[in-house]
């Protein structure tokens, strides 16, 4: 929360540059995984009508907005992590150092295509891997095959590569990496796994996270009817899911960054599918920061609720 003072000079700031601004979801604008800029919200603390803000030129201040996905002379996310600094907020050092390099954004489609009807790849156009990805070789997170991979043999998958439903702009923007994951469109922007079960998450750890899942219903094992996702982490920040959406003889996974489009392509533009052994997986594609695996979960349903 701004105090009077840091919220007028905020607004100096975007009058003075207002090409900082972006909508919170576009079209111009597909991130990759962990940083992407700052959520800036106008709230109303009382029963009084909404203020309209007013900037140079007659135009109004969005009521939501994001910054920091811009290249900028005096960055206005750099300044507002600054207002943190002499608060109890959840900002540490390392958020600092990563928002100091910035936002990267991907070419990508803002619709993602059914991947049943996309047109596979040759080898000549996108090499497949054998066993070695970017995060390590066979036996090191690059197998794709990994140990507990049961989803391989699980007999009843329920697949659904539904991007395109959860990038209905009603929804895009409400519903996270665990919503997708679950194939619930719980409109919970901020989804936490163990929330619905009544033990939320206590950490940013595979086994903090992991506990929270399995309050939610999930579990290590094949189910009847089951959703398959993947749970990975980037230590003490964050944490991703993915879910497979599509069955033999391609498996193809897809996955949803926060608040913005999902996809079935990782950090590097690959597809996230494999066949016959080789290709990319949730273990061994692109996902920058995100370096501890943590398994395979499943639930005997085609939609695990979330909260």
């Amino acid at each position: 929360m701004l105090s009077e003072g840091e919220e007028r000079e905020l607004l100096d700031r975007v009058t003075a540059d207002p090409g900082q601004l972006s909508p919170v979801a576009t079209e111009d604008e597909q991130f990759s995984l962990g940083y992407r800029g700052l959520l800036v919200r106008q709230v109303k603390p009382d029963a009084g009508a909404w203020s309209t803000t007013r900037l140079a030129g007659g135009r109004s201040l969005p009521g939501e907005f994001r910054v920091g996905s811009k290249p900028a002379d005096e960055p206005i996310a750099q300044w507002l992590l600054g207002t943190s600094e002499q608060r109890e907020t959840a900002v540490t050092d390392e958020l600092r150092e990563v928002a100091a390099q910035g936002v990267v954004l991907l070419e990508s489609s803002w619709t993602a295509a059914d991947p049943r009807q996309v047109p596979l790849p040759t080898d000549e156009h996108e090499p497949r891997l054998e066993g070695e990805g970017p995060h390590g070789p066979a036996g090191e997170g690059g197998d794709i095959s990994a140990a507990g991979a049961t989803w391989w043999s699980c007999g009843s998958n329920y697949f659904s590569a539904n991007a395109d439903l959860f990038n209905d702009p009603a929804y895009v923007t409400r519903n996270n990496c665990y919503c997708f994951a679950s194939n619930h469109l719980a409109n919970s922007r901020y989804a936490l796994p163990g929330r619905r079960g009544g033990r939320p998450a206590t950490s940013i750890t595979c086994g903090g996270v992991t506990d929270g899942l399995r309050a939610d219903g999930w579990q290590d094992g094949c189910q009847t009817n089951t959703l398959t996702i993947v749970l990975v982490i980037w230590p003490g920040v964050d944490y991703h899911f993915y879910r497979l959406v599509t069955g033999d003889p391609y498996w193809w996974w897809g996955h949803k960054p926060g608040g913005t489009p999902a996809k079935y392509t990782d950090d590097c533009g690959h597809s996230i599918y494999q066949y016959q052994g080789s290709g990319y997986a949730p273990n061994n594609c692109c996902r920058g920061n995100y370096t501890d695996f943590c398994g395979y979960f499943y639930q005997n349903n085609n939609t695990a609720l979330v909260a």
